[in-house]
Formats: C-alpha cells, structure tokens, sequence
C-alpha cells in the first residue's frame, strides 16, 4: 500500500503546476491543501497509475480508497473517488456505510456533489434495495451534507426519478438559511424539470421555496418564475 502510494504521489507532483496552487486552495476556501495537479493533468497521471495497478479484491480496494481519503492532499480524495467508482464491480451492499464516511469526512462541495450524483446514484441503482432506508435516515441527518447527497442523489436518474422520495428529501429542508441546502433544492428540481417540467412547476408552486430554490429550480425556464 505505502509502495503504491509513494508512485502516485511522485507521479501527481510530476504533473503538478505549482504556481496554481494558491488559486486552486483559494476557490476551496483555503480548506485542504492541493499539490496543485488540474483535472486535464491528475487524468495523464492516472491514466499511467492504472496501468500498473488495480485492486485484486474488495478489501484492497477499501484499504486503498480509506489510505488516499486520509490523506492531506486534495487530489487524493480525488484519485480516491475516481478509484472508486473505476472498480465499481467490487462494490458490495455493505459499502453504504462507508459511502457515507466519505459523504461526511473531509466534507465540501467537490467530494459531496461527485459522491452523490455518481457514486451513491449508481450504488442505489446496483443495490435498490438500500434505497428507502438510507434515504430516510440521510434526509433527517444533522448533517448537513447528508441531507445534500439525499437531494441530489438522483441527478441522474432522469425518468427513472422516485419523485415521491425527491419531494420527501426536499421538503424538510426548505425553510433552510443553509446555502447548500438551498442550493442543492434547486439543483435537483432543475435537473429533473429536464424530464418532467410540469411536475417542478406544480411543486414549485404548491411549496414555499426559498427564493435561491425557486430561482435555481426554473433556471432554464424564467418565464415561469
């Protein structure tokens, strides 16, 4: 493991373009630390990485994704999720709970939002049912990224949108002061209105929305605002 990391991590810093790292912690808030490798860079590495090395089985696999998400470096939380969902295939029903470590460690909007669209939607459609049960116990979390992966988990369900359980994440939240609450409403109400607009227009008004929700909501149809 520490062999493996010790590769990676020569091999981020040899794409790294040090005079982006202060931008980069800057637009994060100064939260985590970067070693300053842009997307395009951290790809050309990987790319690389994953020719010499894949995880043999499930347990490495969490092994790995544990060793990189406790890491200093932000591009290792990164690495960590695009690792993760690679080897997709390994997943078992039991890693909700460590999904949601991942929601609620080293939280920010970068890993939460990549973690909800992509991982827990795909992880929700691989086992169905863990669904209602997570979702119940996320929407009333304290946690106020817990709350926000439960909102926009299924982005990209399209048409196969449980909208009862959109409106059910949705809903305790609206009276939020809380940005990403309000923020990820209107997010996930866009989203879907690609679907079905008429359904976040008769939901839209028939609740009281903050007014970042409403605008967010029908950002792609303002006549209707």
């Amino acid at each position: 493991m520490q062999s493996q990391f010790e590769a990676l991590h020569a091999l981020l810093h040899s794409y790294a373009v040090p005079s982006k790292r202060e931008g980069m912690e800057k637009y994060m808030k100064n939260l985590f630390s970067y070693i300053s490798v842009p997307s395009p860079n951290r790809k050309e590495a990987l790319a690389i990485f994953n020719k010499a090395w894949k995880p043999a089985n499930h347990q490495e696999l969490i092994d790995w994704i544990t060793f990189l998400w406790n890491s200093n470096e932000r591009e290792f939380q990164y690495v960590a999720m695009e690792h993760f969902y690679k080897y997709r295939k390994l997943w078992l029903e039991s890693d909700i709970n460590f999904i949601e470590w991942m929601v609620a460690t080293k939280s920010w909007w970068d890993t939460v939002d990549a973690l909800a669209a992509t991982i827990v939607g795909e992880f929700f459609k691989k086992f169905p049912q863990q669904f209602e049960s997570n979702m119940s116990k996320w929407i009333a979390s304290d946690n106020m990224w817990i709350n926000r992966t439960a909102i926009i988990c299924q982005l990209k369900y399209g048409k196969n949108t449980q909208t009862n359980w959109l409106e059910k994440s949705i809903l305790p939240h609206t009276k939020s002061k809380e940005f990403f609450h309000q923020k990820a409403i209107g997010w996930a109400l866009r989203q879907y209105a690609r679907t079905d607009l008429d359904w976040v227009v008769d939901f839209v008004n028939s609740n009281e929305l903050k007014p970042l929700s409403r605008r967010e909501a029908l950002k792609h149809h303002k006549h209707l605002l």
